[in-house]
């Protein structure tokens, strides 16, 4: 009794057209039926017209196979383009290899059909499309239309002259020959009349596109500044002359106030006044520190009162004393009188009236 049993097999192969071949393929169950695990060699049985090397087993053709179990086996069929159409009929052998020439079975006979070849039917040759010409011609003379028509519009003509015309006008006529873009800058100048063109950019009766700008330089006024009212100006004030007692005068030049006291207005030299000054600072040495006939102001010997003013007990020597003397004796002739505040009244500036316009 055999081992294997192949219970599962398909009764057709269907092929289909790949290429140069007509390929397909068959699934078979191989089931061992005893009760230990055993080796099978599968492989296929041609019947017919069909030949070995056309199909083949996928996988090891040996496989162990266990006890009761089913294993599933394909195998590919690989039939050329160029084979006549026919059928042949193909089974699916297992061999167990432990006694292969006692213990085999075969599968059901699967049927192969080689399908005739259908010729391709020729390519219908389709007659040239000239109506594409024809569009693609009418195309190209619209494009050439269109460009002429843009060339003669844009750039074929002469910026009209508007120099020296008003402003709105120069833009109407602008306007009217075609150039729509207008642009102004101001100049101030007082050679034309306000709203004067004054130039153009494109210049006049120049070819010029008329989508191009065109620049216009207008005259503009020249502003006028109105000068400032007129104010009136304080008057120039002149102080009075310092170092000047208005009770005596002041010294004429080459001499100064002596000032050996706060009251002291003798005009004397500048040696003379420093002398004093001297003097002053070195009173309280020249005093007899323990007084004398004439009380806490009596003199060291060898020392005077000054007497240069009332009361003057600065102690100087004999000859200094002299000096202070002459310079009293001499103080009007060296006396000027003082030099006045003096106010000039300033110029009034007349106003001006600008003419009207």
């Amino acid at each position: 009794m055999p081992s294997f049993e192949i219970p599962d097999g398909p009764a057709t192969v269907a092929l289909k057209k790949e290429g140069a071949f007509h390929k397909g393929s068959a699934v078979f169950g191989v089931t061992n039926k005893t009760g230990e695990g055993l080796t099978a060699r599968v492989s296929v049985q041609i019947q017919g017209d069909g030949k070995a090397e056309w199909y083949q087993v996928q996988g090891d053709p040996e496989r162990l196979v266990a006890a009761g179990e089913s294993q599933t086996v394909t195998v590919v069929a690989k039939i050329p383009a160029a084979t006549p159409p026919g059928q042949h009929r193909i089974k699916l052998r297992a061999i167990n290899v432990n006694d292969p020439d006692n213990d085999s079975t075969d599968s059901a006979a699967a049927t192969v059909t080689v399908p005739a070849i259908v010729p391709a039917k020729p390519a219908t040759k389709k007659p040239f499309p000239w109506w594409i010409i024809a569009v693609a011609a009418g195309v190209l003379v619209l494009v050439i239309g269109v460009i002429i028509a843009v060339v003669v519009m844009s750039g074929g003509s002469k910026a009209p002259n508007v120099v020296g015309q008003p402003y709105e006008e120069a833009v109407k006529l602008l306007d009217k020959a075609g150039y729509k873009t207008v642009k102004r800058i101001a100049k101030e100048t007082g050679e034309k009349p306000p709203e004067t063109v004054l130039d153009q950019t494109p210049a006049a009766e120049t070819k010029a596109k008329k989508t191009e700008t065109v620049l216009l330089t207008v005259a503009a006024p020249i502003p006028v500044v109105a000068p400032d009212e007129p104010k009136e100006e304080p008057p120039i004030e002149e102080p009075a002359e310092a170092n000047c007692d208005p009770t005596v005068g002041a010294c004429i030049e080459g001499f100064v106030w002596r000032s050996a006291g706060p009251n002291d207005r003798v005009c004397v030299t500048p040696e003379s006044r420093y002398l004093a000054s001297l003097e002053n600072s070195q009173a309280s040495a020249r005093r007899n520190p323990n007084g004398g006939p004439y009380g806490p102001d009596t003199c060291l010997m060898g020392y005077v009162w000054r007497d240069g003013f009332p009361n003057d007990h600065v102690c100087v020597s004999g000859e200094r004393r002299t000096v202070v003397a002459q310079e009293n004796a001499a103080g009007p002739s060296r006396y000027r009188a003082c030099r006045p505040k003096v106010i000039i009244p300033r110029p009034t500036r007349p106003k001006i009236t600008l003419p009207a316009g």
